[in-house]
């Protein structure tokens, strides 16, 4: 897989789909991989040049032992991603803490986005989020990676999944507690520190939010809060969903994500 040294470090990315299409940036969730986004590339590849990478602290990307890896900076690592790989302008689609990179670029570079999609993302960590988040925080100290999975579960995954398919978690739990612990820590602690709610009144490309109507990490009243502040946006609630809406609707959170870009970029 290809590396690129931006913003001090090295991260993996890779290209797929239209070389002739729009630019889209998949951005990953918050202790997720590019991997993630293997399902829904079939959706997206036929008409957009699709890139995909780890974030600071995901996947094969650097994992500095200097934190916290805030979505500021995510933000300004993908600002170096795209100036040294020559983008000027691109969609991006970004999911969780993926999402709040992508709103971080979004109202500090809104020039360079073509259009918008965030899912599952908040504008300002607040204090309920900062207690959940939190409360990862611990569980790592206690009882490392696998307990804290065990303990975000909830919080993740929506209801309707958890009761019929639970058993389907256990390759993520593997996934996840493998990550270094530091690393988590940093990607926690700067999830925490996020807060561009009023900055995302500059962002005027056409954006489209969505959300799981499970959903009990980053609740409706989150998106509705960022439709406010975003001129024209919109938002779309998936059923039976939770936070990880994602994964556990893959063909429908990727048609629908799909079919606003398409509307967005190639009308």
């Amino acid at each position: 897989m290809p590396e690129i040294h931006a913003n001090g470090i090295t991260l993996h990315y890779r290209w797929q789909g239209r070389m002739d299409g729009p630019v889209l940036v998949l951005i990953n969730g918050l202790l997720t991989d590019l991997s993630s986004w293997n399902g829904h590339l079939p959706h997206l590849t036929p008409h957009f040049r699709v890139l995909t990478y780890d974030c600071r602290g995901q996947g094969l990307s650097e994992k500095p032992d200097e934190g916290p890896y805030t979505p500021r900076l995510h933000a300004d690592d993908l600002k170096g991603l795209l100036d040294g790989l020559g983008i000027e302008k691109a969609a991006l689609l970004g999911v969780s803490s993926g999402a709040c990179v992508a709103l971080s670029f979004a109202a500090r570079w809104p020039e360079r986005v073509s259009a918008l999609v965030l899912a599952n993302g908040y504008g300002v960590a607040d204090t309920a989020m900062q207690v959940k988040l939190n409360s990862w925080l611990r569980a790592m100290e206690v009882g490392g990676g696998p307990l804290r999975f065990d303990v975000s579960v909830a919080w993740i995954w929506g209801a309707s999944f958890l009761n019929n398919h639970y058993e389907a978690l256990k390759p993520w739990r593997e996934k996840g507690t493998a990550l270094p612990a530091h690393a988590v820590i940093h990607l926690i602690r700067g999830a925490m520190e996020h807060d561009v709610l009023e900055q995302a009144r500059n962002i005027t490309c056409p954006t489209l939010l969505m959300t799981g109507d499970e959903d009990v990490l980053t609740p409706l009243s989150y998106s509705q809060a960022l439709q406010q502040r975003i001129a024209g946006s919109r938002v779309v609630v998936l059923q039976h969903a939770g936070h990880c809406m994602f994964l556990e609707q893959v063909d429908t959170f990727a048609r629908t994500a799909a079919d606003f870009l398409r509307q967005a970029l190639l009308a």
